[in-house]
């Protein structure tokens, strides 16, 4: 794919064409050969970047935590029944002319749950008000906090598909009663329901202000949807999509062939300067970059003192690991397990009387903490109680190769012998999907959703994971002290003197997986907010990993043809396809 991607250089080839800006065509890029694509969720081949401008979102999420509701009218949780009422406005129509309405959520909703009936989230969905209301009946009780964040239903915020084509899937799965028949079902809805591309164009199956109109295996030819209710503030009257990846992207940004994106600039043509491209609304992104401890590897011994992590914390230039990392980012100050624009709304100023971890190198303080555990530095080297020099397997995806050589480098200038495996992909999932035996890894900590409870999920990697829930559940009711997963404990003792170093004084136990539980169904605003500061707490403490930096995020776009009208609204993700959606880009 990235090869055939790399030759495609100039404008749009075969059936395809027209000059950026001059004639109202303004002109971006994709990955997926159109001709593959699937917008069938459950085949191979969706096309998940084209629908951020393709389709439309029910609600949309910001950097900042906040939520704009796009095709909801409003909505409401019955604490009691456990009923999530959601109605839908009537503002937006599929480009064959038809509503979009909550029937389109529920029937695609309904094929979702009755795949997988045991594992949902939901006891029933039921549709009302002439299919512009839908209602979602929990199994569980929820928090009210977090409800608003889940209004989109099963896979996100998206509206992905048309109720015509889900329904008759869903009805049949309804008077399946086996899971034989339910795979049997999926299998036959994935062969004989290909919403290809040419489906989506004849049958008008998008709801996006730009329709279909035209493709080939090189590009996607649109045209400005009048009947968007945006529709009279877009000054673009044809949108372009054409296919380039990896340095077929970087040319065509260089060259002016293309005229927005996504994403810091820097992301896909490094550090080359144009002079027609310039970056557009930067923002701090939700997601940080983390150096994870694991606790069952080669070191586990000294993984699993809190004092050694400590110390590593003390080693790490944050600043150098950062300025390594190619996209533009900015150092984490505090150890709070949540980015700063969260920690300042959640805790305000109690974050002042967090332990302090210093983000410049203090070989000193580290020296202090290894020597307080019971370690000695012989010449270069730190040796355990044993004598044998401390040696230490971090293992990272080759995302973080830059980074993480900057990590071993300080490391092994300290006194730590390490070995760093940088791995592709494939091999890197391997080596974590059932289980992990290094000692330290890298990896992203957050989520598209900003809200605390994501940064600290038990279940996933970008949390603080510790598994699969089968396997937690399973190693608690055995009593087990640490997840056979990744070696983690799965019970701790924090202090409850917020800033308190050591357990001399009063102390709290706190099981991360059973406490996340509750916070996904606490009814008490008091609650939530006594959660957010246990969970940081315990991260600020225990260390279960060391937030480095923050991702910076944004968009681009070619200043020399275009008027970029920046606003809030950009800091939404695909930010740049918001603005294109929403009339914040002109012609010059």
């Amino acid at each position: 794919m990235a090869a055939g991607a790399a030759m495609v250089t100039g404008g749009v080839a075969g059936c395809l064409g027209g000059s950026s800006g001059d004639d109202g065509t303004i002109t971006t890029f994709h990955s997926s050969i159109p001709t593959e694509m699937n917008f069938n969720t459950w085949a191979p081949s969706y096309p998940w970047n084209p629908t951020w401008l393709l389709l439309e979102p029910v609600l949309r999420y910001y950097s900042d935590g906040s939520i704009s509701h796009e095709m909801i009218e409003d909505w409401e949780y019955d604490e009691n029944s456990q009923e999530l009422t959601v109605h839908h406005n009537d503002e937006f129509y599929w480009w064959n002319g038809d509503v979009v309405n909550a029937a389109d959520k529920y029937w695609y909703g309904e094929v979702a749950r009755l795949l997988n009936p045991d594992s949902s989230d939901y006891e029933q969905l039921s549709l009302e008000n002439n299919g512009q209301t839908i209602i979602r009946e929990y199994k569980e009780p929820q928090n009210p906090q977090l409800v608003e964040y889940n209004l989109g239903g099963y896979l996100g915020a998206m509206m992905r598909g048309h109720r015509d084509k889900f329904r008759p899937w869903a009805e049949e799965l309804q008077d399946a009663s086996t899971e034989e028949e339910r795979v049997d079902i999926e299998k036959r809805m994935v062969e004989e329901m290909p919403l290809h591309i040419s489906t989506v164009a004849d049958e008008g199956l998008g709801m996006g202000p730009f329709e279909i109109v035209d493709f080939d295996e090189q590009g996607i030819h649109c045209e400005l949807y009048d009947e968007h209710p945006y529709a009279d503030q877009i000054n673009i009257d044809k949108l372009e999509y054409v296919l380039a990846a990896d340095e077929a992207v970087a040319q065509q940004i260089m060259g002016g062939d293309l005229d927005f994106g996504f994403g810091r600039l820097s992301n896909w043509i490094g550090d080359q300067n144009p002079d027609n491209v310039e970056m557009l609304a930067p923002y701090q992104d939700t997601f940080m970059r983390k150096l994870e401890f694991m606790m069952q590897g080669p070191a586990a011994e000294h993984m699993r003192t809190l004092e050694v992590r400590r110390a590593i914390a003390h080693v790490i230039n944050f600043e150098h690991v950062s300025t390594n990392f190619t996209p533009e980012s900015t150092v984490r100050s505090r150890q709070t397990g949540l980015p700063e624009l969260v920690t300042e709304d959640k805790l305000g100023d109690s974050v002042d009387d967090f332990i302090d971890y210093p983000t410049e190198t203090d070989e000193d303080g580290a020296a202090e903490l290894m020597e307080s555990a019971g370690y000695e530095r012989d010449g270069g080297s730190w040796l355990d109680d044993g004598g044998d020099t401390v040696a230490l397997e971090i293992a990272v995806p080759q995302w973080a190769d830059n980074p993480a050589r900057t990590v071993t480098d300080q490391l092994t200038q300290f006194g730590f012998e390490v070995d760093l495996s940088v791995l592709e992909g494939a091999t890197y999932n391997d080596r974590t999907e059932n289980s992990v035996d290094f000692d330290m890894t890298m990896g992203n900590h957050g989520a598209l959703i900003a809200h605390p409870s994501y940064y600290f999920r038990p279940t996933h990697k970008h949390g603080n994971d510790l598994g699969d829930a089968n396997v937690i559940e399973g190693a608690l009711e055995d009593g087990r002290d640490r997840s056979p997963y990744n070696g983690k404990e799965l019970i701790v003792e924090i202090p409850t003197e917020i800033g308190r170093e050591d357990l001399s004084g009063s102390t709290e136990e706190v099981n991360p997986y059973e406490l996340y539980q509750e916070w996904m169904t606490t009814q008490s605003e008091e609650r939530n907010q006594e959660l957010v500061e246990t969970f940081a707490r315990y991260w600020n403490f225990h260390l279960p990993g060391i937030d480095l930096f923050e991702m910076m995020g944004g968009s681009w776009g070619n200043t020399n043809n275009w008027e970029f009208d920046v606003n809030d609204e950009w800091k939404a993700y695909r930010g740049a396809f918001r603005a294109a959606k929403r009339g914040y880009i002109s012609p010059k």
